[in-house]
């Protein structure tokens, strides 16, 4: 049986910490198939824990602040686009 939307979401939110696999994941990635609301969220966990991610890394002072740098995240992520420096710096 798949897991309900209150499920999914929570598995979403614990893939952060560790990914889940096997049956479980299986599982999952059908549910987000049929569901348009747990794939938004999906999304938003994902551009969440990369701004998070991205805030935790050592920013320069002098050299980009964070605004600057979160903002460039954002646009690499929706863009699919990113340059080199962006690809290290979301990672």
């Amino acid at each position: 049986m798949l897991p309900t939307c209150r499920e999914a979401a929570q598995q979403l939110s614990d893939n952060i910490d560790r990914p889940a696999t096997g049956l479980s994941w299986l599982k999952l990635k059908l549910h987000l198939l049929m569901c348009v609301y747990c794939r938004r969220y999906a999304t938003q966990i994902e551009l969440s824990a990369g701004t998070v991610r991205l805030l935790n890394r050592v920013i320069k002072p002098g050299t980009e602040s964070i605004k600057k740098a979160v903002s460039n995240y954002q646009r690499c992520k929706a863009s699919n686009n990113c340059t080199e420096r962006e690809q290290k710096s979301s990672k």
